[in-house]
């Protein structure tokens, strides 16, 4: 802007992905204390989880093109809660999950009944490096940076919004390896 150096199309495009990436950091920052206050209100309303699961990924394939994205959603898959804090939780989980994949890697998003009566899983697999078993509870702590460096907020406020809803989050190890991230929630 002070025109030491003209503005090329590389320059402006790195510009925005920092300016997009700060903005980001401010809307986690913001959401998390909204949460930790108990001032964000959580709907809990039926909705058809696959609708909530396709946008997710539908977003996410735009973002990596060079990932492949499978989803796997079993007929009438239906939760109980907030389908916008969902869509949130799993948008943030898919982009975890390409940012560890390999280059042309598989990210897996399934839904289906889980093990406990009431509930319904998500998970979220990739090919990454996966997750040592020490660092599987902290990754959801506020400002735990793993391996990539990350903010260490995006766990931590899907933690929040999956306990909002009266349900769980965990990571485990991927099969055969990578991680998996298995969410689970109550069924209306």
């Amino acid at each position: 802007m002070d025109g030491v150096e003209a503005p090329d199309p590389e320059v402006l495009a790195t510009m925005l992905r920092a300016t997009e990436r700060l903005g980001r950091l401010v809307t986690q920052v913001l959401d998390l204390s909204r949460l930790e206050a108990g001032t964000e209100v959580v709907e809990h309303v039926p909705f058809a989880l696959g609708d909530v699961l396709e946008g997710a990924a539908d977003e996410a394939r735009l973002l990596s093109p060079g990932t492949q994205l499978i989803l796997e959603v079993e007929p009438g898959c239906k939760a109980n809660g907030d389908p916008e804090r969902i869509h949130q939780v799993v948008a943030n989980l898919l982009e975890n999950a390409i940012r560890h994949s390999p280059p042309g890697g598989v990210v897996r998003l399934k839904a289906g009944p889980a093990a406990r009566a009431g509930m319904v899983a998500v998970e979220v697999a990739d090919e990454g490096p996966g997750i040592p078993a020490a660092d599987a509870e902290r990754v959801f702590e506020r400002f735990h940076r793993g391996i990539d460096g990350g903010s260490g907020l995006g766990l931590a406020i899907a933690r929040w919004i999956v306990d909002l809803h009266g349900g769980t989050i965990r990571a485990l190890p991927g099969r055969p390896s990578g991680c998996l991230v298995r969410v689970e929630l109550p069924t209306p």
